[in-house]
């Protein structure tokens, strides 16, 4: 197990009121694990940086993870030490 760090932007941070949350995660862990984690640290984002109940994104967010942007990759762990932001993908003029 290790602690991760996710920096908020737009939404989440407004949401939040925080810059940055700090979760738990296994080695190994997902983007679903991710997203699983958030919901429980902060269930104010279910519905709407979330799908209500899904450990998935919705569809006007990603996670930047060391430079490249991810929304629903299966296939991407999460490890300690990784630099990640969660975004938002509209912003207003």
């Amino acid at each position: 197990m290790f602690n991760c760090t996710v920096e908020l932007y737009g939404i989440s941070k407004q949401i939040t009121t925080q810059r940055q949350v700090e979760v738990e995660l296994n080695d190994g862990a997902s983007l679903a694990d991710l997203i699983a984690a958030l919901r429980r640290r902060i269930p104010a984002l279910d519905g709407t940086v979330f799908h209500r109940g899904e450990d998935r994104l919705s569809e006007f967010y990603a996670f930047n993870i060391n430079g490249r942007f991810y929304i629903d990759d299966k296939d991407i762990r999460i490890h300690e030490g990784d630099r990640i932001a969660l975004l938002s993908l509209a912003a207003g003029g």
